[in-house]
């Protein structure tokens, strides 16, 4: 059976163009404005794998009872990262202990804040990209001559992913 030529040419002509709005659809889902840049930013929280209390905050902050809490946040577009800890008053503890690792590092390397209360430790940029852990205690007496008994527990260990 023969087809007008009119329906043939109509055919032809949905196709072509369906196949067109089809290709104009495409470049325009992978078309960038310009005001977007190329690489998006990253901001990135700490948080603890195995456990602890979360007490909020921005970032979140993790405790254990007996400990002071602790929290990290990287921040890509600015290139910071900071480690947010504190919130022990007793008079009897003098300084936080900061227990951290970082990037193509071993071991734990140690930094001792002779301020109470609540704390914000920054790390100059630039920031090693990588993985980073931290953990804080509360300690009395001077760090110079530390004793058994001196310092709280570890707050829960932070892991960070800082890339």
């Amino acid at each position: 059976m023969r087809r007008p030529l009119t329906t043939v040419t109509a055919a032809a002509f949905l196709l072509v163009s369906v196949a067109s709005t089809v290709g104009t659809a495409d470049a325009a889902e992978v078309r960038v404005p310009a005001s977007v840049p190329a690489t998006q930013c990253t901001s990135r929280d700490a948080f603890p794998p195995g456990g602890g209390t979360n007490t909020g905050g921005i970032p979140n902050r993790y405790q254990y009872s007996n400990s002071p809490y602790a929290g990290a946040r990287f921040d890509g577009c600015a290139d910071t990262l900071q480690i947010y800890y504190g919130d022990f008053s007793n008079p009897r503890y003098a300084y936080y202990e900061i227990a951290y690792t970082y990037p193509s590092q071993l071991g734990w390397y140690r930094w001792v804040d002779r301020g109470m209360g609540r704390r914000v430790w920054s790390v100059r940029p630039p920031i090693t990209r990588g993985d980073w852990n931290f953990k804080v205690r509360a300690c009395a007496n001077t760090f110079d001559s530390p004793g058994p008994g001196t310092c709280t527990a570890w707050s829960p260990q932070l892991f960070l992913h800082a890339v």
